[in-house]
């Protein structure tokens, strides 16, 4: 049961959710009608989606659910993204543009989110020109390509390679940033540091406080800290068909989160000045490395050598909220 004054935000996540088909979004708004009475208008819905399957009848349903926003992701570079062993990247673009062109007629906005990876280091500038022409309306950001096991494809980078890749677009964005407001992680830093620690606008894996904001609810039901830490099949609390939310957010498990940010500010990022904008980074992040949480991530060097080598130098601004 929220408190009066929460809000609850679902978010259809994948793999790639309309596999699902159209009726499981339709008995899913039907449930909630009948079931979510006393929650109403305090539980919203959020979709990410490669847009490969949509159509009106997925449009119609998820207006009913008061979804206005698609986020979505996208790969121009041939032979990354697609279907099949050989990975059909034609089929796959000639589907992703006639999902954005459906979202257009009907008003719907989309953002994306770029994946970086080893063939995207080759022309940087050049991909950031593609990516700016879209007509979207939500931006998009620019993430490093995450390998959990054996990179059989080559695209792993490292988190130099991909400060290096923010860097070479960053003066690019930098003189034209009025002309291209909505590109992260440049819009997001410009804005920390313009607040100097005062109110900033973190994600979940800067925040250091993701024990108290989120829950992944798997296809059975099985609950987890986060979609990763589900596939990883660890920190299980159990099953929304036996637990409440409220006892899922009370898991004794959650504190290690939060001790973790109090362990790392004395410890692996003691005396670090981009503390505030960083807090160790993403927990699962450096259980993949660790197999334990109480480190910091290698992509921290990706953040530090970014700001300092780039962002710095070419905006004349300075992080010290201490300062």
């Amino acid at each position: 049961m929220l408190n009066p004054g929460e809000r609850i935000t679902l978010i259809w996540h994948g793999g790639e959710p309309l596999l699902l088909g159209v009726d499981y979004f339709r008995k899913a708004l039907e449930l909630q009608n009948s079931l979510c009475t006393e929650t109403k208008g305090r539980i919203e819905h959020a979709i990410q989606s490669n847009l490969t399957l949509i159509n009106q009848e997925f449009i119609d349903v998820f207006r009913e659910m008061g979804i206005n926003q698609i986020g979505t992701s996208f790969e121009p570079i041939a032979n990354i993204r697609g279907p099949g062993t050989k990975r059909d990247s034609a089929w796959y673009n000639r589907k992703f543009m006639e999902g954005i062109n459906l979202l257009a007629k009907n008003n719907i906005g989309w953002g994306f989110i770029y994946v970086v990876t080893r063939k995207s280091l080759e022309k940087p500038v050049e991909l950031f020109h593609y990516l700016t022409n879209f007509k979207m309306s939500g931006g998009f950001n620019m993430n490093p390509v995450l390998i959990y096991g054996e990179d059989k494809d080559n695209i792993a980078i490292t988190p130099i390679e991909f400060a290096d890749f923010l860097g070479a677009i960053f003066p690019e964005w930098w003189k034209n940033r009025h002309r291209y407001p909505d590109v992260n992680p440049f819009k997001s830093i410009l804005g920390n540091y313009n607040e100097q620690g005062r109110n900033l606008s973190l994600g979940c894996v800067d925040s250091g406080n993701c024990a108290n904001s989120h829950v992944y609810i798997g296809p059975e039901g099985e609950t987890s800290q986060c979609g990763r830490a589900g596939d990883w099949q660890i920190n299980s609390y159990g099953n929304v068909l036996e637990r409440s939310l409220s006892d899922i957010f009370k898991d004794p498990q959650r504190e290690e989160f939060n001790r973790r940010t109090e362990y790392l500010k004395d410890a692996d990022c003691a005396g670090c000045r981009f503390w505030e904008l960083c807090h160790g980074g993403c927990p699962l992040d450096a259980y993949h490395k660790h197999k334990e949480f109480m480190h910091k991530t290698m992509w921290c060097e990706a953040k530090h050598v970014f700001l300092e080598k780039y962002f710095e130098p070419v905006t004349g601004m300075t992080f010290n909220v201490n300062a």
